[in-house]
């Protein structure tokens, strides 16, 4: 590991047993570009994430004051700090699933093995400032008005507009109509897990341009529960040519959210989706979130749009339940079965109420 490639690191370290801090320290003192920051509670490592620039973050969970579990989410809420890899300690995996779903970016285990620590942190603070350099570039080559755009939050205001439009044009209205119940069952489920109001509102519109590059195919087809091999490739052209269109434009959340969505929503938890055939964590838990409300819409729903024959509600919610662990992240999967009432009432509001737009 080339630790002076990486320049000074500013490493903090949460966790109110004092010997713990100070075992990470003794362990990794011979580094010298690494500067160490230890706090006791959550409230003291967000005054000192306010003062300094830190690379990293390892968190331990059970602290007084503000434990680990309120101290991720405040720091997952706070854009200013999106590029922070945080590190839980914990060997607990059922904790961990509940911490990816807060956005936690690795575990480590007690006791501390110095070839782990060196091997975590480097891969961290590594890839973090390849994302920071990759996103400066791709901010500087856009050329934006002033009297346009501002700021970043009013490209990102724009953009949502601009794309939600194209796809409103683009595609017919039943299309529509349902990948806007979708969106807003989707948006209704980040809330339960805990997103903050802005990551919601680019979720849902987000959702709604998942499939924007069907218009630059010859070949539509219908989206249905089951995919044929012919309906892979074909949605295989629409994934590419959607994350083509939005790789041209000013990388905000808004836009690396949809490209989450575009590249990864077909893809299953246990590795037997598409494109990639990704697995478990390798997929982003919102592409978790739309794959699975567009499942529960799917076997709900007859229509040209969703080719296939309409499923009891009983029927749709034992499928929903064997595809956890399989089709779907199994946390994610229970979440959304604790409030299946509340999403069957959701979606039966949201269709009355856009086909009466309609009308």
């Amino acid at each position: 590991m080339k630790w002076n490639d990486l320049g000074n690191i500013e490493l903090l370290v949460v966790d109110d047993d004092a010997f713990n801090r100070q075992l990470v320290v003794s362990l990794l003192g011979k580094i010298p570009s690494i500067n160490f920051f230890q706090a006791e509670d959550g409230e003291e490592a967000l005054n000192i994430l306010n003062k300094r620039a830190i690379d990293m973050i390892l968190l331990d969970l059970h602290m007084p004051k503000m434990d680990g579990y309120a101290t991720l989410k405040a720091i997952k809420a706070n854009p200013k700090y999106n590029f922070i890899p945080i590190a839980i300690i914990t060997t607990d995996e059922q904790e961990m699933n509940k911490l990816y779903l807060l956005g936690a970016d690795d575990f480590i285990s007690k006791p501390f093995k110095l070839s782990e620590l060196e091997s975590r942190i480097y891969t961290h603070v590594e890839k973090r400032q390849y994302r920071q350099n990759y996103n400066t570039k791709k901010v500087e080559k856009k050329v934006i008005k002033k009297e346009q755009c501002a700021t970043l939050n009013e490209i990102e205001k724009n953009q949502k507009e601009i794309f939600f439009n194209m796809t409103k044009l683009l595609n017919n209205d039943e299309y529509f109509k349902n990948i806007q119940v979708v969106a807003t069952l989707v948006k209704a489920l980040s809330k339960l897990i805990g997103y903050n109001k802005n990551r919601v509102d680019n979720i849902y519109y987000a959702t709604i341009i998942k499939d924007i590059g069907r218009w630059s195919i010859k070949e539509k087809r219908p989206l249905t529960y089951q995919l044929s091999q012919k309906d892979k490739e074909i949605h295989h052209q629409y994934i590419i040519a959607g994350y083509q269109l939005l790789d041209n434009a000013v990388e905000t959340e808004f836009i690396k959210i949809a490209k989450r969505i575009i590249t990864q929503h077909q893809e299953h938890f246990d590795g037997s989706g598409f494109p990639k055939q990704q697995e478990g964590t390798q997929i982003h838990n919102i592409a978790y979130m739309v794959a699975m409300v567009e499942t529960f819409h799917a076997l709900l729903s007859q229509s040209t749009y969703l080719n296939q024959k309409i499923h009891s509600i009983e029927e749709t919610y034992l499928i929903m339940k064997t595809q956890s662990g399989r089709r779907f992240h199994p946390q994610i999967s229970k979440l959304f079965l604790e409030h299946f009432d509340y999403f069957i009432q959701l979606r039966e509001r949201s269709l009355e109420t856009l086909n009466k737009r309609s009308i």
